[in-house]
């Protein structure tokens, strides 16, 4: 249940999210990045590193996929928390624009100074950076965990900025490369670069119907296709809202565009720090591009899913992966 909304010193909107003591401690907050509206939601009793006290000196942070809404990672971040033993702050950060603001909070806050795309691909990567400087010290080490479009994020924030402290970046289904060539984006990609604004009106349309209708038709069709997380089924109402999904598509139209070539440069600077996990029948970033990577990278740590778990693990195979996660980060935790 949510409580009441409170107003920070800084102007951000803070909602915490009640949790009783066998529950795994969860804060809920909105706040401006780069003068776009952003959904955090943190594990463990951290909630400002610049002010607690006895803060570990590592922070999870995950970059989700697309669309980015921090909600479809709730079930992900409280497991990997758990399986952490409760040891340090698990958070994952939505893409600027990709969350259902609260009441009396809008989707760009009013200033005349930022020029950054912020809803674009770029700019999403500059919004996780910002959010880094304003809430993170510097000396604080971190693991970053992208999934799918998170991964490229992930691999520019490292070229873009190598002084973050990280210890481990983990990349799950990794689309960092062809995406409009992949099966997936052969499909999409004239969806979204060129009948994108064609869509909208459908999709207008649905937004428009009252939450009585769209909260249990949502529920229908997400029960049909045998997902019962129900962290996702929430979020998935959340979505039908305008502002988010025509974010989420320019995005989407941008990644079509400019995730082309791998970045093998970054890769191999960065290999020693990086783990990639492939799905076996993904249509997003298929074998061959698994294939393709470790022949070019024969020492780096990727692997192939042997557990038939799909593209979009948030909505139904949560628990496991953050399982395999804490698993794969034993040996960098150990030398801490």
């Amino acid at each position: 249940m949510l409580g009441a909304g409170r107003e920070q010193p800084n102007g951000e909107a803070v909602i915490m999210k009640a949790a009783s003591e066998q529950q795994v401690p969860l804060c809920e907050e909105f706040i401006y990045i780069c003068g776009a509206a952003t959904q955090v939601l943190k594990c463990g009793p951290w909630k400002d590193l610049w002010k607690s006290e006895s803060v570990p000196k590592l922070l999870f942070l995950v970059i989700p996929g697309n669309p980015g809404m921090a909600g479809y990672y709730q079930t992900f971040i409280q497991a990997l928390y758990c399986g952490l033993n409760r040891q340090y702050p698990v958070w994952v950060i939505s893409h600027a624009g990709h969350c259902k603001v609260p009441h009396g909070m809008e989707m760009l806050e009013e200033t005349d100074t930022n020029e950054l795309d912020v809803f674009g691909l770029r700019g999403q990567m500059e919004h996780k950076l910002n959010f880094l400087r304003k809430n993170v010290p510097k000396d604080m080490k971190l693991v970053l965990i992208g999934h799918s479009i998170g991964c490229y994020i992930a691999l520019e924030m490292m070229k873009k900025a190598p002084e973050l402290e990280i210890l481990r970046c983990v990349m799950l289904f990794p689309t960092i490369e062809r995406m409009a060539q992949s099966p997936q984006g052969k499909i999409m990609t004239p969806l979204l670069c060129q009948l994108r604004y064609i869509l909208y009106m459908p999709i207008y349309l649905v937004t428009l119907l009252p939450e009585r209708v769209k909260d249990p038709l949502v529920r229908y069709v997400l029960r049909g296709l045998k997902i019962h997380d129900e962290s996702s089924i929430m979020t998935s109402v959340d979505l039908v809202n305008m502002g988010c999904v025509a974010n989420a598509m320019y995005m989407a139209s941008q990644e079509m565009r400019k995730v082309v070539e791998r970045d093998g440069t970054t890769i191999k600077q960065h290999l020693k720090k990086l783990t990639f996990y492939y799905g076996a029948a993904d249509a997003w970033c298929p074998v061959q591009y698994y294939e393709e990577m470790k022949a070019e990278f024969p020492d780096g740590d990727i692997r192939l899913c042997e557990k038939g778990i799909r593209h979009a693990f948030v909505l139904e195979a949560s628990k496991e992966v953050a399982e395999m996660v804490v698993e794969w980060l034993q040996d960098d935790l150990a030398r801490l």
